[in-house]
């Protein structure tokens, strides 16, 4: 008896967690609140671009790429791009593979 409860209280565990971390990233107006941006040269994200990954996926924040001081693109956490496509109507289509 005593080996079946620790693998059944553990994986109630992880349920509970499970769904303490979807309360938490469900949309609420406070995501809308001012967010950290950081803006780096596309040849200094070239050199850190984990870093980049890592700031977007983990905390939040974005990076705008810059090109000659010019604003081009923007690294973004995929909740937040999923959320944008979903307020915007719009479906993601997924660009065939290259072929060498």
């Amino acid at each position: 008896m005593g080996v079946l409860w620790r693998p059944i209280s553990f994986m109630y565990i992880i349920a509970v967690n499970a769904m303490m971390y979807s309360m938490i990233v469900r949309y609420t107006p406070d995501m809308s609140a001012m967010k950290k941006e950081n803006q780096k040269s596309i040849a200094e994200v070239r050199n850190s671009l984990a870093e980049a990954i890592e700031k977007a996926r983990y905390f939040d924040e974005t990076t705008v790429l810059t090109s000659r001081s010019k604003r081009v693109a923007v690294i973004v956490g995929m909740d937040f791009y999923e959320r944008a496509l979903e307020a915007l109507g719009e479906e993601r289509v997924l660009a065939p593979a290259d072929s060498d």
